[in-house]
């Protein structure tokens, strides 16, 4: 077991004869008011009982970054009131507290896999305010850990905000142990000022039960702690998007503005196996006509080269033992920098030569002169070369595989300003309320499916998307192989999850004859994949410096799928969702919009040549 030190909690008459003992992992830790402990509240006997009216199979699973599952009771609602014995608990623990819980939730927790170090721990792992808002002081919580001990993460911000990471002082941090059958009393200042969590103690490989009673407001009794945490005063108004009067919604009557006018295009590159050869651009520019015209021709586009490291030894390292990850990570042999400096040259040249039905028309070729990794690449972008209110993100080896309705979903987002972001789908995503389910249960399903966004700027002619439409029709299919696996993807999309709720929908909205209804899937991961952005929301909060959402040398989805997952655990799925607003077109043809050349690994023709006739012939 991890070292504790015993620190002592005084009766509020000062009297040190009724201290009770906290087990704490910060030696000089305030103990807030209203946190106390009691030693041995249950025997073994009354441990067994309770463990033996736990029914195992009523639990759901709950939470995001922390997954759990839980078991939840009324004791004013004969429905689901919990069996007698956990009644006789609760009586127990008013004779010690004074104390009358209203409700009862049965958890299992595992051990956290990081453990909390230094005042910014909070940012990493989810801590939350049990208590919604001061005002109420018959609001306690009080728990029980059976079988093992558990270990309650309590820390104090400066600010009641679940965003501030900075806390009051080193010492209003500490993990406490809770041995097994001992009873935590939270109630004041500890419920509403403290943010904790609740996790195995660490010498354990096994999970623990936690009883947790408790009396909380109505505002604060929802299937999960972090909704505990959406209030006003929570200290998120400002983290990420939030409707206010400046959103500048056009009337409906307004017509959208030219797309040159609105979206830039991004695309990032950096050195690949393939170069000098400018293949790789030239085959994943070359549909973006399947955007649309104005979208391939009209739209300015900025492609940015990322800088190299040169290796100091041509010998290869334990960490990059292959040329595809050395690259990757942007490092290179003398050989490689050579080649990517005459593929810049190329493009360069490529760019100014093009004719206006060329996608490289209309394009800048903007050099960094250091490696920054994907992240910071696009950041530089859209920080130097982007005067538009959106941007379309592609990486140098993603195509579009069919037509795609960019000038659509670009009115879908002018209009709706909550639509921050909305990627293409892919082969990994085209299936997401499925991944969703499989993640996180049916407890917040119902709440997800009232996420999908249907306006009517994507209400569009059947024969244009859709099953059996123009788009599936000219599908980019590049071998028998694909094509069967694609028309076999769409026959199982009809089954998913992805699908039957899509037909649901339908039935019960019917669209006018001849038209079809797309959708936006909310997502809780920040795809990389191609996707169309608004500036502004990149720029002030994605890459927001104090956030520290993004790495160097990184990708954006790396660092920030976390945080948006942190985000809805603290504030839950819909306002937690909301701040990022970011979505997954879906046309439900059962076939993905976009797919990926694996600049890592592709040859030209000239290089397998080389490579066959190095081989020599079969014998």
């Amino acid at each position: 077991m991890s070292n504790w030190t015993k620190l002592s909690v005084r009766g509020t008459d000062g009297d040190s004869a009724d201290d009770s003992l906290l087990l704490v992992s910060n030696p000089s830790f305030t103990i807030p008011d209203g946190l106390t402990m009691v030693a041995d509240f249950i025997s073994q006997s009354e441990e067994s009982k309770l463990l033996e009216a736990i029914d195992d199979q009523n639990y759901s699973w709950e939470g995001f970054e922390q997954r759990r599952k839980v078991q939840r009771f009324s004791f004013d609602d004969k429905a689901s009131t919990p069996s007698e014995i956990f009644h006789l608990l609760k009586n127990k623990i008013k004779e010690k507290s004074g104390w009358q819980a209203t409700h009862l939730a049965i958890e299992e927790y595992n051990v956290d896999k990081v453990a909390f170090s230094g005042e910014f721990s909070s940012n990493y792992k989810v801590t939350t305010f049990e208590s919604p808002a001061p005002g109420d002081p018959s609001c306690f919580v009080a728990q029980i850990p059976l079988r093992k001990g558990a270990v309650q993460h309590l820390n104090k911000p400066k600010e009641r905000q679940v965003a501030c990471w900075n806390l009051e002082s080193p010492n209003h941090c500490s993990d406490v142990y809770i041995p097994r059958g001992s009873l935590l009393l939270k109630s004041s200042e500890c419920l509403i000022e403290w943010r904790s969590r609740m996790a195995a103690s660490r010498d354990t490989e096994d999970c623990v039960t936690v009883l947790k009673f408790y009396s909380l407001s109505t505002e604060a009794l929802d299937s999960s702690n972090h909704a505990n945490n959406n209030v006003n005063g929570s200290g998120m108004d400002s983290f990420g998007y939030v409707p206010s009067p400046d959103d500048n919604v056009p009337s409906p009557d307004e017509a959208m503005p030219p797309l040159q006018d609105l979206l830039t295009i991004i695309v990032t590159t950096s050195p690949i196996r393939s170069n000098p050869s400018t293949e790789v651009l030239e085959r994943a520019m070359e549909t973006f006509v399947f955007g649309g015209t104005d979208f391939a021709y009209k739209c300015r586009k900025v492609i940015v080269c990322d800088g190299v490291r040169k290796k100091e030894d041509e010998a290869p390292t334990k960490s990059y033992s292959n040329v595809k990850q050395a690259l990757r990570n942007g490092i290179v042999s003398n050989e490689q920098d050579e080649n990517y400096t005459i593929f810049k040259q190329r493009l360069r040249q490529l760019c100014q030569e093009a004719p206006l039905n060329s996608p490289f028309h209309n394009t800048h070729v903007e050099e960094l002169s250091e490696r920054q990794g994907y992240g910071f690449a696009l950041r530089h972008a859209l920080r130097h070369c982007v005067s538009t209110p959106y941007v379309c993100v592609i990486q140098h080896d993603r195509t579009f595989m069919r037509p795609t309705p960019i000038c659509e979903t670009m009115e879908a987002m002018w209009r709706n300003r909550f639509i921050k972001y909305v990627g293409m789908s892919m082969r990994s995503n085209l299936f997401y309320r499925d991944i969703f389910l499989a993640k996180y249960g049916r407890i917040y399903h119902e709440e997800f499916k009232r996420l999908i966004v249907r306006v009517p700027e994507l209400l569009v002619k059947k024969e244009c998307y859709g099953p059996d439409s123009a788009s599936t029709r000219e599908m980019n299919l590049l071998s028998e192989l694909l094509r069967e696996n694609i028309l076999a993807l769409a026959k199982s999309y009809q089954t998913s999850a992805q699908g039957t709720i899509e037909q649901d929908w339908c039935r019960q909205n019917p669209v006018q004859e001849g038209m079809h209804q797309l959708s936006l899937t909310p997502t809780l991961f920040w795809y990389d994949n191609v996707h169309i952005c608004e500036t502004k929301h990149y720029r002030d909060f994605v890459f927001k410096p104090s956030y520290k959402m993004v790495a160097k040398g990184g990708f954006v989805e790396d660092k920030l799928s976390p945080v948006l997952l942190r985000t809805v655990e603290r504030l839950g799925l819909t306002d937690g969702h909301s701040r990022f607003g970011c979505y997954i077109l879906d046309d439900h043809s059962g076939m993905f919009f976009t797919g990926h050349l694996d600049g890592g690994s592709y040859m030209t023709d000239e290089v397998r040549k080389k490579i066959k006739e190095k081989s020599g012939p079969r014998s």
